[in-house]
């Protein structure tokens, strides 16, 4: 089984950055919300006239420079963002083991709360670690929804990491059991330069087990978590300053998937 490689979309995510690029940062707000168990989550909203809601949960609880720069280019293109602060919120160290304590029912009450804000289409998006958290919550919020699963549009998985425990050579991968439990249209992007790329075809089969349809596509010349790094290789570098383009992408990939 085969899949994309990003070089094809390199010139749509190049193109669609630059016309979207702003002339200005769009300004966030932080909005406070109330979780199922009590606490209190500050949301960093980036608002915008449009008809998409990408909801996010990030590794870096949606507070990386990258991620914020990102969000800022695509509210401007008319595309609403809402980052929660998730490990904050229940006062976890800032540790990719502190994803494993977050509630999966936080995530589904987001979601419920981004559905029901406005008729947009949404959106979700993660990346490393926090992909784990992500399914988790829409495993939950599907089984709790069955006669709503049309509104969520897809989900945007960047350089996910779901196995269930260290890769060993040889044998097949083991993943979270969300995995291969959704239905939900997906689309997956990893870095060509990381171990799991070799992998990303197994994922894929395991990940439409559930219903899901699935996109997957390679970035060039990347490894994971290429945008959280301090020390960037030129294709990184790159790749990060086509982050909205490459998000963008994605969700056009995954409009034409459920065409």
């Amino acid at each position: 089984m085969k899949h994309n490689s990003l070089a094809a979309l390199w010139p749509v995510a190049l193109s669609l950055l630059l016309f979207c690029s702003p002339g200005f940062a769009q300004k966030s707000k932080i909005v406070s919300f109330d979780l199922p168990g009590g606490d209190i989550v500050d949301i960093r909203q980036y608002r915008a006239d449009g008809d998409k809601l990408l909801l996010g949960f990030a590794c870096d609880e949606g507070t990386g420079q990258a991620a914020m720069n990102a969000a800022s280019v695509l509210s401007d293109t008319a595309m609403e963002i809402w980052m929660p602060d998730l490990l904050s919120a229940h006062f976890l160290p800032k540790l990719k083991s502190s994803l494993a304590e977050i509630p999966s029912e936080d995530v589904v009450a987001l979601i419920d709360a981004a559905i029901a804000s406005s008729d947009k289409q949404v959106y979700l998006i993660s990346s490393g670690g926090g992909s784990a958290l992500l399914l988790r919550g829409l495993v939950q919020w599907e089984q709790e929804n069955p006669e709503r699963l049309d509104a969520l549009q897809g989900v945007i998985l960047l350089y996910p990491r779901l196995n269930a425990s260290p890769p060993e050579p040889g044998k097949d991968p083991v993943y979270i059991d969300a995995v291969g439990k959704t239905r939900t249209p997906i689309a997956i992007l990893e870095g060509a330069k990381t171990p799991n790329s070799w992998a990303l075809s197994a994922l894929k089969e395991k990940m439409q087990a559930g219903g899901s349809l699935v996109t997957t596509a390679l970035i060039p010349g990347v490894r994971g978590f290429f945008y959280e790094r301090d020390k960037q290789s030129l294709p990184e570098d790159l790749a990060t300053s086509q982050l909205a383009g490459l998000v963008r992408a994605s969700v056009i990939k995954l409009e034409m998937l459920t065409q």
